[in-house]
């Protein structure tokens, strides 16, 4: 592609179409509203321009300073004293999710861009391309991912070697399910609720055939994809950042996708109860597995998560590492340390890290965070907290929701921390 003129200064029209793009596509594959904010301002500032940009979960406002700011156009459209005006553009983003794939395609377009090596139009034709490329890993691998990583969390929640068997063979028949669900858009809106339901039925139906298996693992485990512990955590450093109405909204998405959840479980529990099925329950606390399993479950969690989250295959490596450093912190920490504070010093080592990798690659910081930040975020506390919140127990929710908000700040506080020590060359 040839490269945009050196000296061709772009017009705010022209220059407000490819941040609004560019925009649009960093909220849709996960970033925070304010790394997009800072993005759309740096690559306006390298423009020679000024913009502005109100970033939500679900759409995107900006304006382009023009030469005249506020006032209006001055001059015949072929008079070169002619003064521009502001151009200002409005998007809906309709769907996001994490992926990292797209996040490092971004980059590069808006690094060639920047460097003049792409002209706008054609980095505006490679990102409407975006959805269009055929998927990073393909679903059956994903499938198997999800299905791993929920026998991996059997082993980090404490569980057996039969929980482990159980979760990974109801996880597995949860993505199934799930995968039938996805391909409606009407039937979307219900896969938290339907996962909900379709673990707590899995379980209950393990359990008639291995009574010594504990449920709550098994629920806890098959759903941990599904938990929003960094929709959570992300919220609460978009209110760190003052960007209120961004945090707020996630924070809401948050709870209303562990409240599906927890209402799926609990009306499997109703219709048992109604149909007075005794399903034989393990009243002793697991003795949790030996070291061995604790070192192949990260691995196989690390790379699992790097799959679902749509790592380029050329850095999969970085989420084994990511994930080790988190595993290894947290775990020395929990001996001596509450939790809370080992969550914090998993972000920091984790962020600290994440900007190291950063600035030898010249990739997106987030690529090597977010694998090792799924490992600490608190989407479980939350999960449980709801749970005892419907029995009744309202002591036993409040404690485990004070848990879940004391660890997402001490994560966030930990992330803060470590980019103000070290923060990344690059704004992603």
């Amino acid at each position: 592609m040839d490269p945009a003129p050196p000296s061709r200064r772009r017009s705010a029209e022209e220059l407000a179409d490819y941040l609004v793009e560019i925009g649009a596509a960093l909220a849709g594959c996960g970033c925070p509203s304010y790394r997009v904010e800072e993005a759309i301002q740096v690559v306006a500032a390298a423009e020679h321009r000024r913009a502005q940009a109100f970033v939500l979960p679900t759409g995107l406002f900006l304006r382009v300073h023009g030469d005249a700011g506020d006032s209006a156009a001055v001059g015949d459209p072929g008079d070169p004293a002619r003064v521009e005006l502001d151009a200002q553009r409005m998007v809906r983003v309709h769907a996001w999710s994490l992926d990292l794939a797209d996040l490092v395609a971004v980059d590069e377009i808006f690094n060639d861009v920047a460097e003049r090596r792409m002209s706008i139009e054609d980095a505006r034709a490679a990102i409407r391309a975006l959805p269009t490329r055929p998927p990073t890993y393909p679903a059956s691998l994903v499938w198997l991912a999800n299905s791993l990583v929920s026998g991996a969390a059997a082993v980090f929640f404490g569980g057996t070697r039969v929980d482990v068997v159980v979760a990974l063979a109801v996880g597995a028949l949860l993505g199934l399910a799930l995968a039938w669900l996805g391909r409606a858009p009407s039937r979307q809106l219900l896969l938290e609720f339907s996962a909900g339901v379709l673990a707590a039925a899995g379980a209950s139906a393990a359990l008639l055939v291995r009574p010594d298996a504990h449920p709550e693992i098994v629920v806890l485990a098959a759903t941990i994809t599904f938990f929003p512990g960094m929709t959570f955590t992300t919220g609460l450093a978009e209110l760190a950042q003052k960007n209120l109405v961004s945090g707020g909204a996630r924070l809401m998405e948050a709870f209303m996708t562990l409240l599906h959840l927890v209402l799926g479980v609990a009306l499997v529990i109703g219709v048992r109860q109604m149909a007075q099925v005794v399903v034989p329950t393990v009243t002793t606390p697991p003795p949790g597995l030996p070291l061995v399993w604790q070192g192949a479950a990260l691995v196989v969690s690390a790379v699992g998560f790097g799959v679902v989250l749509s790592v380029p295959r050329r850095y999969l490596w970085s989420a084994i590492v990511s994930g080790a450093a988190a595993y290894l912190v947290t775990a020395l920490a929990a001996h001596r340390l509450p939790a809370h504070l080992g969550a914090f010093l998993g972000a920091f080592v984790v962020c600290m890290l994440a900007n190291v990798l950063a600035r030898v690659t010249h990739r997106p910081a987030q690529l090597f965070q977010l694998p090792g930040m799924l490992l600490l975020v608190p989407g479980s506390f939350g999960f449980v907290a709801l749970g005892a919140f419907l029995r009744g127990d309202l002591v036993g929710g409040a404690t485990r929701g004070f848990a879940m908000v004391l660890v997402g700040g001490a994560l966030v506080v930990g992330v803060l921390l470590a980019n103000a020590l070290l923060p990344p060359r690059k704004v992603l």
